[in-house]
């Protein structure tokens, strides 16, 4: 078969490319395709990998959105029509890619694992949903999805994200402040271009960093857009000068060189967690099952107010306990999207296919 992987964004750079391995190591050609939106393509060329680019960033708004939306899934058709052969699949987080795929009578699969996100393209692209075991079918079926287009795994996304990762060989990244005793805490500041933000997110993530501030943590800034980076002057003094980072850092290197991480909801949020990084929550939308599951088990501290605020630990932190040092989730998820290809029928002959990406991830 021919797979075709779409990124859209930079987390899922690390779900995807472990997917793509697998695809590669199961014989199967694999074609990928990657939107420029944050540091996507600076995370793909720092692992090696070949993508074809394709759309940029939407932008705010729900016009802008809908018209960039159209605008990639056109892009991505020419891409697929100027190939010499179609894929049989695509795997995404992707709306354009599912409609493009829906357009060309391709199958498209979709990983989510935030079960309140608009899935309405997905409903309309007639997409398979694979998403963790930890999220009720249900609330799927109520936004539309049929039954049998259900995709439950065993795990986690990020059993995906770190399936090829040693964790324990992973050098934590240096900030240039050996030997400070100051707890260094990476914050992420909301989505606010997604469409479930929420502007109280916002107002307790600038009321968290004065409280930060002033207690003495040096706070690791992981700006979302070069925006954010104004939230920091809404401190009127810091008694450990913020560290802005400004280009993209190897993410398990990263985790393993803070103490605490504080997000509003999303993926490096649900890393931490994994890892054992003590993890903070500030999203202020619906609550994940995923989010509920890794609270449930002590893995991720919800703050919703100020009230919260003293739960956080400003402290040095020694290493790392990962919640699992080895998963199967991604060779199980990739066996069952090809089984279910196959069980499907192909639309096409796949003995054409070339194996000119083969290695490249």
């Amino acid at each position: 078969m021919r797979v075709w992987i779409d990124i859209d964004n930079p987390p899922q750079v690390r779900c995807m490319l472990p997917l793509a391995r697998r695809f590669e190591e199961a014989g199967h050609d694999v074609l990928l395709t990657a939107r420029a939106y944050g540091d996507t393509f600076a995370i793909l060329r720092s692992e090696g990998a070949s993508f074809e680019p394709v759309g940029s960033s939407f932008g705010k708004g729900m016009a802008r959105k809908l018209y960039g939306l159209a605008k990639r899934t056109r892009q991505l058709i020419a891409v697929l029509e100027r190939q010499s052969a179609r894929p049989d699949l695509v795997v995404t987080g992707s709306r354009s890619a599912t409609l493009a795929a829906r357009k060309l009578g391709i199958s498209s699969f979709v990983i989510i694992d935030y079960e309140y996100v608009n899935l309405l393209v997905y409903r309309l692209a007639g997409s398979h949903v694979v998403h963790p075991d930890v999220i009720d079918g249900e609330v799927f079926q109520r936004q539309g999805i049929p039954p049998e287009r259900l995709m439950p795994f065993d795990g986690l996304k990020e059993d995906i994200a770190f399936a090829d990762v040693d964790f324990f060989a992973v050098t934590p990244h240096e900030f240039g402040n050996r030997g400070e005793s100051a707890p260094r805490v990476l914050f992420r500041p909301p989505a606010e271009e997604s469409h479930y933000y929420r502007s109280e997110s916002r107002d307790l993530a600038i009321e968290l960093l004065r409280f930060l501030g002033a207690h003495g943590a040096r706070i690791v800034f992981s700006p979302r857009y070069s925006t954010q980076v104004a939230y920091l002057d809404e401190v009127s003094a810091w008694r450990e000068e913020p560290i802005i980072l400004q280009d993209p850092i190897p993410f398990i290197a990263l985790l393993k060189g803070v103490d605490a991480v504080v997000s509003a909801g999303g993926t490096m949020l649900r890393e931490a967690a994994y890892l054992g990084v003590p993890a903070y929550s500030i999203f202020r939308g619906d609550i994940g099952a995923v989010d509920r599951y890794l609270s449930s088990i002590d893995r991720l501290t919800l703050v919703s107010s100020s009230a919260d605020f003293l739960s956080i630990e400003l402290r040095r932190r020694p290493s790392i306990s990962p919640l699992r040092e080895s998963s199967r989730a991604a060779e199980e998820i990739a066996a069952m999207i090809l089984a279910q290809t196959n069980g499907a029928g192909s639309w096409r002959s796949t003995s054409v296919h070339s194996k000119r990406h083969a290695g490249r991830f």
